[in-house]
Parts: C-alpha cells; structure tokens; sequence
C-alpha cells in the first residue's frame, strides 16, 4: 500500500513479511489508522483495544507496505 493512500480512520491488516502476504496467517493483525507522518502509519489494533480500551492503547508504527486495507 502507499502512504498517499492511507487516512486516519481507515480499517487495515499489518501482514509481516514472515506471513508472505498470506492474509489468514496467525500474525495478521487488524487496526484502524489513527495518524500519519512523512513514513509511517500510526495504526491502533484490534487485539490491544479490547485488552486496554482505546484511551489505554498506543498507536504502533507501521511500513505502509505492510498494511493492506479492508
């Protein structure tokens, strides 16, 4: 995916290089984007909202290409 292309509020999945693009692998994870810089996309996943909220959850960093929108 491009930078260009993501927008705080948009659902993606973080595929790592390890899952080869394989989007049922156990390490894929959902989120939703909260903000962009220059590099990277801040994305607030699924998993650590439940756990904390989403007042107790950090944003976590992410390569737009590893991130495919759904």
């Amino acid at each position: 995916m491009n930078l260009s292309d993501i927008k705080p509020g948009m659902r993606v999945a973080y595929v790592p290089l390890h899952a080869h693009g394989n989007m049922e692998h156990p390490d894929v994870e959902h989120g939703t984007v909260s903000s962009c810089n220059s590099r990277y996309a801040f994305v607030r996943f699924d998993r650590q909202v439940g756990k904390f909220g989403c007042e107790g959850t950090t944003s976590q960093s992410c390569k737009p290409e590893d991130l495919v929108a759904i």
